[in-house]
């Protein structure tokens, strides 16, 4: 809630709910990861903290880390 505390839209429902389905998104791609419970808090606080930003910086790491394996 971070961010949307920052730009006064904390009361907006709507934006509430991409909040939430982005913490969603965040935990789906966690499990899908095998990340550890320690880091898939912390992901989840990031998202939490920065809202879409955070989950596209997720994004962008796993799929630097796909391309890393291959």
């Amino acid at each position: 809630m971070g961010v949307l505390w920052l730009l006064g839209a904390h009361q907006s429902g709507f934006l509430f709910l991409l909040l939430l389905a982005a913490i969603g998104l965040t935990f789906w791609e966690a499990r899908q990861q095998g990340f550890d419970r320690r880091l898939t808090l912390w992901w989840i606080s990031v998202v939490g903290m920065t809202h879409v930003l955070g989950y596209l910086a997720l994004r962008a790491w796993v799929a630097v880390n796909e391309r890393r394996e291959r």
